[in-house]
């Protein structure tokens, strides 16, 4: 029988969120993103509701920033609280350049405000570097710092010498674009995201913590369709760094727990496994990978034939 690791329960009066969305730009250089509102809406949602951990009056959102201080002058706010936890959260167009021009030297990422502009020099002018917003997290001197950004290049993040020991997660790589439907409620990451909270995992923890989290992420972003990307073989998947225990970290319970010999879990399951098995086929992925992949989604397939028969220990428990 395999433990599952100990997960890190936010404290609830001290810990905050910042959720910022970018969706409308003065230069035609970016297009707008109204799912960037919509996605900060629910996520908030999310994270006050009946399965989520954070205070509602905890939950500070920016809508449509005009300047740095509308995103980073919140935290101030928080300062004051001597903060357990603190989430920022990041939609809207991200944009690269480096400080020696014309794509030479070290590529950082910059978050994009209304006036921001996706031109040369200008990305630097008009953007908010991500180092700015993970130093002003790092003097609040919270216990644990997360940042999740949903924006083209935010892999970029990753190697930020300002991000010290804050947890990352990064919708994609340092050359991906982050992807959103027109039609669609939210972007695709975002989308992705609030799913697996509505929805749960039903072989998962009773919280789910960051570490679940973009394991389930890194299977299910990539193998599933969209209509303006190659169904098949999209390969952006996301991206996360962790340092020490910080995956452990849950904002959310886990809907599903408790249902992984239902009917309705058991199919859940299979679904995730063929998932494993697809992105296993994968030709951009190395040999270990694949490799490691089909062996997961043989366990897993395993797992759930024992269960299914009622063979598996926790069969005549009804876990």
């Amino acid at each position: 029988m395999t433990l599952p690791l100990p997960t890190r329960l936010l404290d609830r009066e001290r810990s905050w969120a910042i959720l910022v969305g970018a969706s409308e730009y003065d230069s035609p250089s970016l297009p707008k993103i109204p799912q960037a509102i919509t996605s900060v809406e629910d996520l908030g949602r999310a994270l006050t509701g009946p399965t989520g951990l954070f205070r509602k009056e905890h939950v500070i959102t920016v809508m449509d920033p005009g300047s740095t201080e509308d995103i980073l002058g919140p935290m101030n706010r928080i300062a004051r609280h001597e903060p357990d936890v603190v989430l920022f959260y990041y939609v809207g167009h991200g944009l690269q350049e480096s400080f020696e021009g014309r794509g030479l030297g070290f590529m950082q990422l910059f978050l994009s405000l209304r006036g921001s502009i996706d031109e040369d020099a200008d990305r630097i002018r008009t953007g908010l570097p991500i180092g700015v917003v993970f130093s002003r997290l790092r003097s609040l001197q919270a216990e644990q710092s997360v940042v999740v950004l949903d924006c083209c290049f935010a892999g970029r993040a990753l190697d930020d010498p300002n991000a010290g020991d804050v947890h990352v997660l990064c919708a994609t790589g340092k050359t991906g674009n982050a992807r959103y439907e027109l039609t669609d409620r939210h972007t695709v990451f975002t989308g992705a995201l609030l799913r697996l909270f509505e929805r749960g995992i039903p072989d998962g923890p009773p919280n789910l913590d960051l570490h679940t989290v973009f394991h389930h992420l890194s299977t299910m972003l990539p193998t599933t369709p969209t209509d303006s990307y190659n169904p098949d073989w999209d390969l952006e998947r996301p991206r996360q760094r962790a340092t020490d225990h910080s995956g452990s970290i849950s904002f959310v319970r886990n809907t599903a727990f408790g249902t992984a010999l239902t009917p309705e879990g058991l199919a859940a399951r299979a679904e995730f496994a063929r998932r494993v098995a697809k992105l296993g086929d994968h030709p951009l992925l190395t040999v270990g990978e694949q490799r490691m992949l089909v062996a997961h989604s043989k366990d897993l397939y395993a797992s759930i034939t024992t269960d299914s028969l009622g063979l598996g220990p926790d069969a005549s428990r009804g876990r």
